[in-house]
């Protein structure tokens, strides 16, 4: 949240009140293509429902209030996209980023957090905790739409391990719950000799494996199916990652995973948690962090955003030693490590 005041007022509650009304008008327009539509300079609404087939009233409002929102600008009576949007709206654009609509503004996420005062009251999700099970279609499109914050973090990480990374002969990585698997990726192509084995659902682990032919990796990369919890997991590895993954189980599983995880480490190998945490700083500059918390409320048997010292712990009770947390002065990304002796 950008507004820093701590003065509750009628404007900032307006705001928190009608923020979904953005969300929709730009779900729509990206859904629609709209943007695609002024890659050769301003353009008219009729021209507009044309290249969309689309009602040319119906076109001539939404243009209008994207207009308001700030994402069009007005030329005659045409409209022209505001500076950035064709660089981060535009489909084929090298920097879009529209994809990201499917994960910070998913429909799941939508339809689930409407029924958030009885999952309150409740305790816990309505149903079946549907994000831990295989098929769930909002993992593959975490996979497949990356952010900048996606990269920074991953970056982060292969930084933090760089000077003990250098001095193994390889580097073998296993990415439990990859998603994207960028994290493993980033650790392993930063070695010559690099190889990253990808854990998750058979249906995320081909948005992983896009992930790696684009990086070039795909020789040095292998695949493994299954639920992190059963799947025989072999090795040795010199590094097991776990990314945005361990805030979808309660402080229990989250040891018995470790648990199950470390023989797995070759002696001196490392674990790295990455992620969203609460209570490493104040309440507002983890609001991200604690929405996603409520997610994790709604959607699993368990989950939540834990803390750095939550990991820590975590970790000390798998038996791994050596445990320190790194903070970030500019990403909202914690990394917890400990060393198997």
């Amino acid at each position: 949240m950008s507004d820093t005041s701590t003065e509750i007022t009628r404007e900032r509650l307006l705001d928190m009140m009608t923020g979904f009304k953005s969300t929709y008008l730009l779900r729509t327009a990206l859904e629609l293509g709209i943007f695609d539509c002024f890659t050769h300079g301003p353009v008219g609404a009729a021209e507009v429902a044309r290249a969309v087939s689309a009602d040319p009233r119906a076109v001539r409002l939404l243009l209008g209030a994207l207009a308001g929102a700030g994402l069009l600008e007005p030329a005659g009576e045409a409209f022209r996209p505001a500076p950035g949007a064709e660089r981060l709206l535009v489909g084929s654009a090298k920097e879009y980023f529209g994809g990201n609509v499917h994960v910070a503004a998913s429909l799941w996420e939508w339809d689930t957090m409407r029924a958030l005062p009885d999952v309150v009251r409740k305790g816990g999700p309505l149903a079946d905790a549907e994000a831990e099970r295989p098929g769930f279609a909002f993992w593959t499109d975490f996979a497949t739409h990356l952010t900048g914050l996606t990269r920074a973090g991953a970056a982060h990480v292969a930084d933090l391990l760089e000077p003990w990374a250098a001095e193994r002969k390889g580097l073998r990585v296993l990415d439990v719950g990859c998603g994207h698997a960028l994290f493993g990726l980033t650790l392993a192509g930063r070695r010559p000799a690099g190889h990253v084995r990808c854990q998750d659902w058979p249906e995320v682990l081909e948005a992983a494996e896009r992930h790696a032919r684009r990086l070039g990796l795909q020789d040095r990369t292998s695949y493994l199916p299954g639920d992190a919890f059963e799947v025989p997991v072999g090795g040795p590895y010199d590094v097991i990652v776990l990314a945005n993954f361990l805030l979808m189980f309660s402080h229990r599983r989250c040891v018995d995973l470790l648990r199950r995880l470390t023989p797995a480490l070759a002696p001196g190998g490392r674990v790295v948690i990455a992620g969203f945490t609460t209570g490493d700083a104040a309440p507002r500059e983890e609001y991200h962090a604690h929405m996603l918390g409520l997610l994790m409320l709604a959607t699993t048997a368990g989950g939540e955003a834990h803390s750095a010292d939550a990991y820590a712990s975590m970790l000390a009770e798998a038996g791994l030693t050596s445990v320190r947390a790194h903070l970030h002065d500019r990403l909202p990304v914690r990394v917890v490590e400990g060393e198997r002796p």
